[in-house]
């Protein structure tokens, strides 16, 4: 398959944009989701402290490139340790996370950790990407580990999604309204 874009092979189909993309396109859309949701969320200010918040897995790894890329000219912003030191917080969340993060919560009664305010501000540019572009990526910039792991909740989401590819998107578009009115 060609890439929506240019004529070279594509790496993924994404199924909620119906567009097929290369890998150089691929890493493009990522690069600009994360920067519009970092947008969305209110944006860098200069002296931010940031701590980037994650396991040790693709995830982070694609986190920290990114950021990596983003802010390397910007020298107002420190990167910290401690979560404790930091005034915004940047999670490795991915769509998948969010958007099993609210079912889960809604299945098990816990709803209402998404009203309660927050001590730091979180911005999870990664939260706009699908787990396995968010992986595609890493690999991309040298990631040699595991991938995506599957959680029941995953595996349900995965097959419901296949007729209906905003699913993912809805559930994260919801805990974001949930976490602006707390």
């Amino acid at each position: 398959m060609e890439c929506s874009k240019c004529r070279s092979e594509a790496v993924v189909t994404q199924s909620y944009s119906g567009l097929s993309l290369c890998m150089r396109h691929l890493i493009s859309d990522i690069e600009s989701k994360a920067k519009k949701e970092i947008r969305k969320k209110g944006g860098l200010a200069s002296a931010e402290r940031i701590y980037l918040k994650g396991g040790d897995d693709y995830r982070l790894y694609a986190l920290r490139i990114f950021v990596s890329m983003l802010f390397l000219k910007r020298t107002d912003i420190v990167f910290v340790t401690s979560e404790s030191e930091a005034t915004t917080v940047f999670s490795s969340e991915t769509l998948d996370d969010a958007a099993c993060g609210l079912l889960d919560a809604v299945l098990e009664g816990r709803t209402a950790d998404y009203l309660e305010p927050k001590e730091k501000r979180v911005i999870a540019p990664l939260s706009v990407i699908p787990a396995e572009e968010v992986f595609l990526y890493a690999q991309a910039h040298g990631w040699k580990g595991c991938g995506v792991s599957i959680s029941s909740t995953k595996e349900f989401l995965d097959d419901f999604s296949k007729g209906r590819p905003g699913t993912k998107y809805a559930l994260k578009n919801t805990a974001d309204f949930l976490e602006d009115i707390s």
